[in-house]
């Protein structure tokens, strides 16, 4: 994966330290660490969501298990959980397909297909191997796809061309859709029309359609799709579709462009900590490359993805690493008037992740009026002023704030 820079960045202001593209397993799991390190001291950072489906990605579907020997766990009731998280921690979730990162500048840009443009100084990218729209609304009601093994696959494939499918029979895969076309058209005894859909950029040829799905449409049941090719949009009538997630798996189509370069068909690379080549940007989860596609993968990674960036951007704003105790053990001579909490500057912006009620509820009737003040854009020592209170009140009110994870603290990137 090869990354571009788009163009200097000129509002060195940002929305969130952390913006997480991708709301399955790993993008839950990510967004929440961020948000909440741990249960003792640790200032907490803005976060970021953004999803273009439905939260929990493939878990959130029907017949999606956790699964060992002995046990089986419903894929809704982890999602559940995780969402509770989300939803308790006030992360903010932006609904809508990421098209563009400018990944190089200190300052991360991201641009919705909507229109949006959020900044941050950290990015992590958890799209899975595909970018889903409303597949779930049609599970069960006219699409399938592909499970179980090659061997299932192919009794399961005998099953559904055995009869005829008008207007057509629709299967939608990646570039390696290649491996199970010609088969198909093998065992397609009942002559059914056959439509390939190919997600990903490129010229299609007789009977294989290259673009991306926009979204699954019908009346309780499936009755066609609508595919965003490179002459425009192209609705589709059909009655049945299958899902190759075995050709996903292979080749991902993640339909982003990082920098002025559009994404290929890769995983992307990273390091232990979830680290890309590029400094301030991670990833996690199915989109990586190597180890085995599985839930708890996921969630691990997007995990070890959440505290790197947690990490990078502490040392962004406070000039030193956090004590991430137990996870990574610092190694230091501990002193008795050690504080797990930082030092905070002056030029510091306190940014609340709370509503103001809730700020004011904690702050008491004595300090009402400040919380309209966190907004991540004035400095402690601009607030101080502006409210005529002292810093070291200030400080000491801000302090018992972040220790309770109601406030994070932005900086002005310098130029």
């Amino acid at each position: 994966m090869v990354w571009y820079p788009i163009s200097s960045v000129k509002n060195m202001k940002y929305d969130y330290d952390v913006i997480v593209v991708g709301g399955g397993p790993a993008g839950l799991t990510a967004a929440i660490r961020a948000r909440w390190v741990k249960r003792y001291k640790a200032i907490p950072c803005s976060t970021l969501l953004i999803e273009n489906s439905y939260l929990g990605g493939l878990t959130s579907w029907r017949g999606c298990f956790f699964t060992g020997p002995s046990w089986k766990m419903e894929g809704k009731d982890v999602v559940h959980r995780l969402l509770k998280d989300v939803k308790n921690l006030k992360i903010e979730v932006h609904q809508g397909r990421v098209s563009r990162i400018n990944a190089e500048e200190e300052v991360k840009e991201v641009f919705t297909s909507d229109g949006k443009v959020f900044r941050s100084l950290a990015v992590i990218i958890a799209t899975g191997i595909k970018a889903l729209v409303n597949e779930r609304d049609y599970l069960g009601r006219g699409l399938e796809a592909t499970s179980m093994g090659y061997e299932f696959i192919v009794s399961h494939l005998k099953k559904i061309l055995s009869r005829r499918w008008e207007p057509r029979l629709v299967i939608v895969g990646s570039q390696k859709l290649e491996n199970l076309i010609p088969l198909i058209r093998e065992l397609n005894i009942a002559h059914s029309p056959l439509l390939f859909v190919m997600e990903g950029e490129g010229e299609g040829k007789e009977d294989i359609l290259r673009g991306w799905v926009e979204k699954y449409w019908g009346d309780g049941r499936l009755q066609g799709l609508t595919v965003r090719t490179s002459k425009g949009l192209r609705k589709i009538r059909c009655e049945k579709v299958l899902l190759d997630f075995n050709s996903y798996e292979l080749a991902p189509a993640w339909r982003m462009e990082i920098g002025t370069e559009k994404s290929d068909a890769s995983f992307i690379k990273v390091s232990q900590d979830m680290e890309t080549s590029v400094q301030g940007l991670f990833a996690a989860g199915d989109v990586t490359s190597g180890g085995y596609n599985s839930f708890s993968r996921a969630v691990s990674q997007g995990m070890t993805a959440g505290l790197s960036a947690y990490r990078y951007v502490y040392h962004k704003k406070f000039r030193t690493y956090p004590p991430l105790f137990a996870y990574r053990p610092t190694d230091f001579l501990i002193s008795s008037d050690y504080e797990e909490l930082p030092p905070l500057r002056g030029d510091l912006s306190p940014k609340s992740l709370v509503d103001e009620k809730k700020i004011e509820a904690s702050l008491g009737k004595k300090w009402v009026g400040l919380s309209d003040s966190f907004n991540g854009k004035l400095s402690i020592r601009e607030i101080a002023g502006k409210k005529n209170i002292s810093s070291e009140n200030l400080t000491r009110i801000l302090k018992r704030l972040a220790e309770k994870k109601l406030i994070t603290f932005h900086i002005e990137v310098p130029r």
